[in-house]
């Protein structure tokens, strides 16, 4: 019998992403305990950042005694789900009294009661400082685009090392285990969670986005999941097609310095090459290289379009000695930015031509050419950025998207 045109499509494009062959797992059994019996993938995953220093308006830094509340939204689905603590970036360790998971909707409301995490079987953990943690695998069903929420109790003062999210924080006590808490405050503050694993038949393709505030999706409608590797993620599954997409921006990041985190250089194999199910890469990051030495105090720091290449070289070497295929995004327009110079525009036009014509990336997503004003091309086109020239806006976000789509899977 004759496979249907649609699935060998499917199939093929899973091939072209996939950069080594998928490994089939045993028969799976319906219980969840003991060592996995079949291969994970990432669902989602956000890059570890340093303790904030100071909270801003509206945000938390530390927590005790207190539940608190994380909600993400899946890009794949499962039999179960894992999920993964970050305390990678901290000096000091941290402890979990208790957790909790439930399917939840998009406002973060839950939509079932709550199921115990454990760790090694236990309900509390301790992580030491300068690593992550995985839970143990939790018997949930998941679908892509489904919202979980991780439920946390913080014993003792604890100042998480995350990235500053929406999170819903309690009144005193341990309330993981309830489906409502009153007096719950959504606040923004430290994620312990960087990743939850989707458990399948077979390990699942996953692009991983690497980037800075552009690829974070800063500047889109907050806690909308509007970036453009979400809105790619959902374009992806709107089709049925089971591949996943993580979002590894930082804002303020930068290829060869650090900047509000690690650099790319620093932080590519914990936030890129160990990602379950990781087939691709898209690298989209260097406009803060450029320019951030504009800025008072930072002139020091001034970079050429060779220097930025070379780090460039050194991602596409580290991403193939893995057997990993990596495709380069051109550097949008900033004409306008707080940070713009001539210089700086010099230096983006030069890295965009390397990117569009060496052939050293396995790909080229020109975001460039997709988001620059035609009248203007060292500017962004008015209605795709958010006001600031440097971040697009939701409609900006969905054009990338659209770009990178027809880059990756071809046009449709």
């Amino acid at each position: 019998m004759k496979r249907p045109r649609a699935c060998l499509a499917l199939a093929a494009i899973a091939a072209v992403l996939t950069a080594s062959p998928v490994i089939a797992a045993p028969k799976l059994k319906p219980a969840v305990t003991g060592a996995p019996l079949s291969t994970w993938s990432t669902a989602w995953f956000i890059a570890p950042l340093p303790a904030a220093a100071v909270a801003r308006p509206n945000e938390a830094r530390a927590f005790t005694d207190a539940t608190v509340r994380q909600v993400v939204r899946l890009n794949l689905g499962g039999d179960a789900v894992r999920l993964r603590l970050t305390n990678e970036l901290s000096e000091r360790s941290l402890k979990v009294g208790a957790m909790t998971v439930a399917l939840a909707d998009a406002d973060g409301k839950l939509k079932g009661s709550p199921i115990p995490v454990t760790f090694g079987g236990k309900s509390e953990a301790s992580m030491p400082p300068g690593a992550p943690l995985l839970s143990d695998p939790i018997a949930l069903p998941v679908k892509a685009m489904d919202h979980l929420s991780v439920s946390t109790f913080y014993v003792e003062p604890t100042v998480p090392a995350g990235h500053r999210l929406r999170l819903f924080v309690s009144p005193p006590g341990n309330h993981a285990g309830k489906r409502e808490v009153p007096g719950e405050q959504a606040l923004r503050g430290p994620g312990l969670v960087s990743g939850v694993e989707v458990r399948g038949a077979s390990q699942r393709p996953v692009i991983v986005a690497i980037g800075d505030s552009i690829t974070e999706g800063a500047r889109s409608t907050p806690d909308a999941d509007m970036g453009w590797p979400e809105q790619l993620a959902a374009r992806i599954a709107a089709r049925g097609i089971d591949i996943g997409v993580a979002n590894a921006g930082i804002s303020g990041g930068r290829v060869l310095r650090e900047g509000s985190g690690p650099s790319a250089l620093a932080r590519f194999d914990r936030d890129v090459l160990s990602i379950p199910g990781l087939s691709s890469v898209v690298l989209l990051e260097g406009i803060n290289d450029i320019g951030r030495p504009a800025q008072p105090g930072y002139a020091s720091e001034a970079i050429t379009a060779d220097e930025l290449i070379a780090g460039y070289r050194q991602l596409i070497a580290r991403a193939h000695a893995r057997g990993v295929k990596i495709h380069g995004g051109t550097l949008l327009p900033f004409e306008g930015a707080m940070y713009f110079h001539a210089a700086g525009e010099a230096t983006r036009q030069a890295v965009n031509a390397w990117i569009r014509t060496s052939g050293e990336f396995d790909g080229v997503i020109d975001f460039d050419a997709a988001m620059k004003d035609p009248a203007k091309p060292t500017r962004m086109l008015e209605g795709l950025h958010s006001g600031d020239f440097l971040h697009p806006g939701d409609a900006g976000y969905a054009r990338m998207a659209e770009v990178a789509d027809q880059a990756l899977f071809g046009a449709r």
